[in-house]
């Protein structure tokens, strides 16, 4: 042990409601402290994590995040409608779009073609986006039945396409765009969402290739901004 100042790190700003390991805890928004003046004693010096609430920047992912990781509700109703318990017959899909105040919001849930009775067989959805458009459309969540973590190459490529076009419309230049991926397990058990980002980068820029590596994991209680 040395005598050596601490290394100061900076300010730490909170992305999401996400973790890259799973032995880390994920982010919770900081407790307000109740404090009531006496006399004209000034108020405490505020050296706590920073509210990602309160800011424009961080607020719009920790909203993305809730609305990904509720969307499994949404699927689980979707199937049920459709006869289904859980989420193993077909991959399930929703638009996430922005609204006021940096509050994100998904649209009615699509779902796949039965992938049923055929073992091994490949899902997918084609995500009907209305009533969301280019001009509020931040990405989307869908399912995997196959226990696959990991965005499809046909997954990726039109989450890219609609992103460029997204990013093309006025005063979106510098906008990221998310993807949530819910894992179906093989007992039709509902495992963990991954979030994969694209942007920000400039309009025109080199499109990403599909991630082969595994997202940050959501955390499946988490709550919008109040």
């Amino acid at each position: 042990m040395t005598d050596e100042p601490p290394t100061d790190l900076g300010e730490i700003v909170v992305v999401g409601q996400r973790r890259s390991e799973p032995w880390q805890p994920f982010p919770e928004r900081p407790v307000p402290q109740d404090w009531e003046p006496e006399f004209d004693e000034l108020p405490p010096a505020d050296d706590g994590p920073l509210d990602p609430c309160f800011n424009p920047e961080t607020a719009l992912p920790w909203n993305a995040d809730a609305a990904g990781a509720k969307s499994v509700d949404a699927f689980l109703s979707k199937a049920a409608t459709l006869g289904e318990a859980n989420l193993s017959a077909r991959e399930f899909g929703r638009g996430l779009a922005r609204g006021p105040n940096n509050s994100v919001w998904g649209n009615a849930v699509t779902a796949g073609p039965d992938r049923n009775p055929a073992p091994g067989s490949v899902s997918n959805v084609i995500i009907v986006m209305d009533p969301i458009t280019f001009d509020n459309y931040i990405g989307d969540a869908h399912s995997h039945p196959n226990s696959n973590p990991y965005p499809s190459q046909e997954d990726w490529d039109g989450f890219i396409s609609n992103n460029n076009i997204a990013r093309a419309r006025p005063g979106r230049a510098n906008d990221t765009f998310y993807m949530y991926i819910t894992v179906v397990e093989a007992d039709g058990s509902v495992g963990k969402t991954y979030v994969y980002q694209d942007g920000p980068r400039p309009v025109g820029s080199p499109d990403p290739l599909r991630p082969t590596t595994l997202g940050d994991e959501v955390n499946p209680n988490a709550e919008p901004c109040p």
